[in-house]
């Protein structure tokens, strides 16, 4: 009932970024809104500070059951091996990419 006064009324309140996780293990995922990345290598501290700031955030859930878009295959590798300079063209590029879960 709630949900329909919030939605008729228009009162919906955005909700703040999640907290800054520490450095993700190699085998979980990192989400920034729909989009999930998979985390295939050790992430170098300057370039997960660079993550961070681009709105990746560690997935809070273990089991996350959330329908979105998947960053595709070697996508933190790219990031990785992109210079400084290009890194927000090639995560444009990477998140142009993003396909559905199956």
């Amino acid at each position: 009932m709630k949900d329909l006064f919030r939605n008729l009324f228009s009162i919906r309140q955005q909700r703040r970024p999640a907290p800054v996780g520490p450095l993700p293990a190699v085998g979980t995922f990192i989400i920034r809104g729909p989009v999930k990345m998979a985390i295939t290598c050790p992430v170098p501290p300057e370039l997960w500070d660079w993550l961070v700031l681009s709105g990746w955030r560690n997935l809070p859930v273990k089991n996350d059951r959330r329908k979105g878009l998947l960053a595709p295959q070697g996508a933190l590798k790219e990031l990785i091996d992109a210079d400084p300079q290009e890194r927000n063209l090639a995560h444009d590029r990477l998140l142009e990419q993003a396909r559905p879960e199956d």
